[in-house]
């Protein structure tokens, strides 16, 4: 039983000098990221819609401004800046005008690819400095983490 314990107390001792260590990663490339945002004139509002509709696809305006915690008139003008930048288009419904349906437009589509390049090409910077061996260790344990997210998924437990 003491064994057991000591285990676990090791266990939660490794899992908090982790997050210790990954907290800083995560916050710098979030910073790094959100710049990047910034120089292109992307709101951290219109990185969420943008990142929503190219996830979920399509939905109507209704659905956005629940997702995005506003109302119908805070959403419109969200939006409305949003198709003048050329990121998102709006359509109406052929039989009913007042159904609007948000999409990512091409644009939008391009701006979302040069962030994930943008990023990926940071973090190919960082790999670079790893030896062959540490990055080989690397993405054991990065396909473990991950496989524990799925399942936390599975488990409805990454609703938090």
């Amino acid at each position: 039983m003491i064994r057991v314990t000591r285990m676990i107390s090791h266990t939660k001792t490794v899992a908090s000098e982790l997050l210790d260590e990954l907290g800083p990663i995560i916050a710098g490339e979030r910073a790094a990221f959100a710049v990047r945002c910034h120089e292109r004139s992307i709101s951290m509002t219109n990185l969420l819609l943008m990142t929503l509709l190219e996830t979920h696809g399509p939905m109507g305006m209704s659905r956005v401004a629940e997702l995005l915690g506003c109302g119908m008139p805070t959403a419109t003008g969200i939006v409305s800046r949003m198709e003048e930048h050329g990121l998102v288009t709006r359509e109406h419904d052929t039989d009913d005008r007042r159904v609007v349906t948000l999409r990512l437009a091409d644009e939008g589509a391009v701006e979302m690819r040069e962030l994930q390049i943008s990023r990926r090409q940071r973090m190919a910077t960082a790999l670079a400095h790893l030896t062959d061996a540490e990055q080989a260790r690397l993405l054991v344990a990065i396909r473990n983490l991950r496989s524990a997210f799925e399942q936390m998924h599975e488990q409805g437990a990454l609703n938090a």
